[in-house]
C-alpha cells in the first residue's frame, strides 16, 4: 500500500505544476475538447470529491480551464492506484463529476464542461468499462433513457379531452391541471361529472383516488367551503360512501393534528426544561431541568395534540359530543375553540 501511495503522491506533485500539467493536457485531451479550450491559463483546484474509504486507492485532480469564448470547463484527473482495474470507475466518475456540476450551479444556468481522465498504472491490463452505459445491461437503451431528453409530462399542454379518455388517471391529471383555478368547489362538480367512468374503477378499490385527492385539494379549501364539498360528494356518491370518505379525511387530520400537537410541545417543553437547567448553572441541574422539560412536553404535546384534533373535527362539522369522546376535552373548552 505504501508503495501506492508513493506512486500517487508523486503523481499529484508533477500534474500540479504548471508547465507538467499544461503538457498533460496537451497530450490527453480529446482534440474537439482542446480546440474549444484556452491552456495557457491552469488553474489546480483544491476540492476533491474522492470518497473517504478510497482515500488510500484512489487520488483526484481538477483543472479548472477557461474555454476561448471565457467560460469555465473542468479537467477531472483520477489517478488509479488499484492493481485491478475498477470495473465500477465509470459509476464512480459521473458520481464525483456530478458533485463538481452541483458545486458549480449556483446562481447559474449552464454547467461547465468536463472531461473526465484516468490514469491507470497498476500492473494487470486495463479491462474495465470506459462508460457509464457499459455498465448496463442493456447499454444502448441506458443510454437512450439518461442521456437523451427526459419524459416530460406537461399537462397544462393536453387537452382535457385526452385526459378524460384515460381510465385509471383522468381524475387525477385532471385535478393536477386545474388545481390552481380559485373555485375549488367548482372543480369538484367538473370532476364528477366528466370522470364518471373512473368513479366505477375508484369504487372496486375503496375510493382510494378520491380519498387522495380530497384530501390534497382540501387545503386550498377555506374551512366555510368544507361542507358544500361534502354536499357535492353526497350528491354523486351514496351517503355511506360520502360518510366513509368523510370519516377517513378526518382520520387523517387527526392523526396530523395529534403529530403536529405533540412535536410542538415536546419542542416548547424541552426548550423550558434547558433554560431551567441553565439557569440552575450545575451540570446535575441541567440534567434534571432537560428530563423535566421532555416530561412537561409530553403532558403539552398530548394536550396541543387534543386541541389541534378538535380543531379539525370542528372544521369538519363534527358533532361537539362526539369530539367530547374522542379527544377526552371538555364541552366548554371545545366551544370555545369554535367560537
Amino acid at each position: 500500500m505504501t508503495h501506492h501511495l508513493k506512486h500517487d503522491a508523486l503523481i499529484k506533485k508533477i500534474l500540479t505544476d504548471q508547465l507538467a500539467a499544461q503538457e498533460f493536457l496537451e497530450h490527453y485531451l480529446p482534440a474537439d475538447f482542446k480546440a474549444l479550450v484556452d491552456l495557457s491559463q491552469i488553474t489546480i483546484e483544491k476540492e476533491s470529491f474522492v470518497e473517504d474509504n478510497l482515500k488510500r486507492k484512489l487520488t483526484d485532480l481538477i483543472y479548472s480551464v477557461k474555454t476561448k469564448n471565457q467560460e469555465k470547463a473542468f479537467v477531472y484527473v483520477l489517478i488509479e492506484a488499484q492493481v485491478i482495474p475498477d470495473h465500477w470507475m465509470a459509476l464512480r466518475l459521473w458520481k464525483y463529476m456530478l458533485l463538481l456540476c452541483e458545486r458549480n450551479r449556483k446562481n447559474k444556468d449552464r454547467l461547465p464542461l468536463l472531461c473526465p481522465i484516468v490514469i491507470y498504472h497498476g500492473s494487470r491490463t486495463y479491462h474495465a468499462p470506459r462508460n457509464l452505459w457499459q455498465l448496463f445491461s442493456n447499454p444502448e437503451q441506458a443510454k437512450k433513457l439518461m442521456a437523451e431528453d427526459y419524459q416530460l409530462i406537461d399537462l397544462q399542454s393536453m387537452s382535457d379531452d385526452a385526459i378524460l379518455k384515460k381510465r385509471q388517471l383522468a381524475m387525477f391529471e385532471y385535478l393536477l391541471k386545474h388545481i390552481h383555478q380559485r373555485d375549488i368547489l367548482k372543480l369538484w362538480s367538473e370532476l364528477f361529472t366528466k370522470c364518471k367512468h373512473v368513479l366505477l374503477v375508484d369504487k372496486e378499490k375503496d375510493y382510494i383516488c378520491i380519498k387522495a385527492l380530497l384530501w390534497y385539494s382540501d387545503a386550498k379549501l377555506p374551512e366555510e367551503k368544507q361542507a358544500a364539498l361534502e354536499r357535492i360528494l353526497s350528491d354523486h356518491l351514496s351517503k355511506e360512501e360520502t360518510a366513509t370518505i368523510m370519516r377517513t379525511i378526518a382520520q387523517k387530520y387527526i392523526e396530523e393534528g395529534r403529530q403536529k400537537g405533540i412535536m410542538q410541545g415536546l419542542e416548547k417543553g424541552m426548550m423550558q426544561g434547558m433554560e431551567k437547567g441553565m439557569e440552575k448553572g450545575m451540570e446535575k441541574g441541567m440534567e434534571q431541568g432537560i428530563i423535566q422539560g421532555m416530561e412537561q412536553g409530553m403532558v403539552q404535546g398530548m394536550m396541543q395534540g387534543k386541541i389541534e384534533i378538535a380543531k379539525a373535527m370542528l372544521a369538519n362539522g363534527a358533532e361537539i359530543s362526539f369530539i367530547e369522546k374522542i379527544t377526552g376535552l371538555n364541552t366548554a373548552f371545545i366551544d370555545s375553540l369554535q367560537a
